[in-house]
């Protein structure tokens, strides 16, 4: 497993400040800034990183020796298991392989937390958009947009999608 010492600042340090935060303040919602205040102690590097958030998950843009990673926050625990499950399902229909060339890796997952990872937001080429829409429709993904779209050196690679339901 790659990462385990972010892996271990998550599951020890991350995932109970979330149950206790809930639990003190009495919040059924997730507490998404603190979280980030939490992560911006621990990544000193990122403070300048600004966080997004979608309708079903915040990412936490951090940065580990080599590259830059991202750490996405679900609202519950469904929302990240659909994308890791998406992977993992890619993965043995394509072959690791050719997902990772194609889908951003994803390293692991636990618990609201996943970690994956992070390219530069830019324009994409529309050959590079319709090859990854191409390959997202041959192995039954869906929302292959620009904005699901990164580049990863000199590599345009799909960040998130869903898979079509049968």
């Amino acid at each position: 497993m790659r990462y385990k010492k972010i892996k271990g600042l998550v599951e020890k340090v991350v995932q109970p400040s979330v149950d206790f935060i809930k639990r003190s303040r009495g919040r059924t919602t997730t507490p998404f800034k603190e979280i980030e205040a939490i992560l911006k102690i621990f990544f000193p590097r990122t403070k300048h990183e600004q966080s997004k958030s979608g309708f079903f998950k915040h990412v936490f843009i951090i940065h580990s020796s080599t590259r830059k990673l991202v750490l996405k926050m679900g609202r519950k625990r469904k929302d990240v298991r659909k994308d890791y499950v998406t992977y993992r399902q890619l993965c043995k229909r394509a072959g690791t392989r050719n997902a990772n060339r194609h889908y951003a890796k994803i390293y692991w997952r636990t618990g609201l937390f996943m970690l994956q990872k992070y390219g530069k937001q830019v324009i994409v080429p529309s050959k590079k958009k319709k090859t990854l829409s191409a390959f997202g429709k041959r192995y039954g993904l869906k929302d292959i947009r620009d904005a699901n779209i990164m580049k990863f050196g000199n590599n345009f690679k799909i960040v998130d999608a869903e898979r079509k339901k049968k």
